[in-house]
């Protein structure tokens, strides 16, 4: 079915506040291209006016990021509307990576069915691309202007007085959860978005991931980092922050039977750490657990490490068994007598400690740590531990 350009249309009939976009008709145009069942379905699974913010999170091909660069091609036949796409670092949006992208949706000829043929592939320059049309000797003999165009945080200061996007309300922000992430990496994508928005009131801001990591400073810092570890796959909700900002989140199951029989045959292994692979859970890792010693002395439990929005109080142990240990547990609050509290935030009071410490006492306690000679109540304390220890070492 061919995509047919709609006349424009804005929201309450004003140009500064967006284009307005009927859902239904661009839902009806996707499943029009009968899309292999197994995957991510916008169509089934999205509604765009529900929110502002999405958060779609699975394990790895389940067609997050293709389905939605569908929807953005479609977007830009209808309306012309362009869809910035986001990474972190410059090296994710070279060529080759940008490129491979849309190998499926131009295998499958996708884009040919959206246009009638007029179109049949996709070109990359300049970090834009554009739909073009590929004749029988491979020349390129037409193109769109750019439908996509790739951005990266590290260009987030040149990006404001060098971009200009009036109609790129569709936007992605691809692989979001990751190992690394630079200093107040949220607030610079706040600032890219706000670039790109400026004033208009019809964006739509997709944050795509797969379940490796879920102590990260995105989830933190839209205040649905607890929801997310509670909520069970394909039960998608809604969080109202504070200040009224809509944000949409779903848990994608994997629902590919055949990658099912690919997982038992070759990754039938129990080790929580292929979970992004295999899909069903988050990719974490196996911690030393704390377990019964009637021998053991506990030393002091005045140490604690906030970070994430949590209390680890560090109980201090000698026993004949491991030595000297320390045992890591939630705490609902900081005891008035703690002797240290270390944190990578700021410093406000004596008894905190930035990153490690310098005093002897935590040289003591952080050589534990590098012995292994610390346990955790559960694996996700372990987690947050190493999460916290990854941080203060970039600082």
């Amino acid at each position: 079915m061919k995509v047919v350009a709609e006349e424009i249309t804005y929201l309450n009939n004003n140009v500064q506040d967006g284009i307005k976009v009927d859902w239904k008709k661009v839902f009806t145009y996707y499943n029009a291209l009968k899309m292999p069942k197994g995957i991510y379905n916008p169509a089934k699974e999205l509604d765009p006016d529900s929110a502002e913010w999405f958060i779609l999170i699975s394990s790895r091909s389940t067609g997050k990021t293709t389905n939605l660069l569908i929807i953005s091609i479609i977007l830009f036949l209808m309306y012309g509307i362009t869809t910035p796409y986001i990474r972190q670092r410059p090296d994710m949006t070279a060529r080759q990576n940008i490129e491979k992208l849309f190998e499926v949706i131009r295998a499958c000829g996708y884009i040919k069915d959206l246009t009638d043929g007029e179109y049949n592939n996709v070109y990359y320059f300049g970090h834009k691309m554009y739909l073009c049309h590929i004749d029988e000797k491979g020349d390129r003999d037409k193109r769109t202007e750019a439908f996509m165009y790739a951005l990266d945080l590290t260009q987030n200061e040149v990006y404001k007085s060098s971009l200009n996007m009036p109609t790129g309300d569709f936007i992605i922000f691809d692989e979001f959860i990751s190992s690394t992430y630079a200093n107040n990496e949220f607030v610079t994508l706040c600032d890219l978005l706000k670039t790109i928005l400026r004033d208009r009131l019809t964006g739509k801001i997709f944050l795509l991931a797969n379940t490796t990591n879920y102590y990260n400073e995105y989830l933190r810092e839209l205040y649905i980092q607890d929801e997310v570890l509670k909520v069970a796959e394909d039960e998608p909700f809604i969080k109202l922050t504070q200040k009224k900002t809509r944000i949409f989140c779903h848990l994608i199951s994997n629902r590919n039977k055949q990658r099912a029989k690919v997982n038992t045959l070759y990754f039938g292994f129990d080790n929580p750490k292929l979970a992004s692979i295999t899909g069903g859970s988050w990719a974490v890792d196996s911690y030393p657990h704390f377990f019964r010693d009637d021998e053991r002395e506990l030393v002091s439990k005045d140490f604690y490490i906030t970070y994430a929005g949590k209390i680890l109080q560090l109980d201090y142990c000698v026993s004949p068994a491991l030595g000297e240990h320390i045992f890591v547990h939630d705490a609902v609050k900081i005891n008035d007598k703690a002797r240290r509290v270390y944190t990578v935030g700021d410093i406000t009071e004596r008894r905190q400690a930035y990153k490690f410490g310098d005093k002897p006492i935590d040289k003591r306690i952080w050589k534990l740590y590098n012995a292994n000679k610390w346990y955790y109540y559960n694996n996700d304390i372990g987690f947050t531990v190493d999460t916290y220890v990854n941080k203060a070492n970039k600082l």
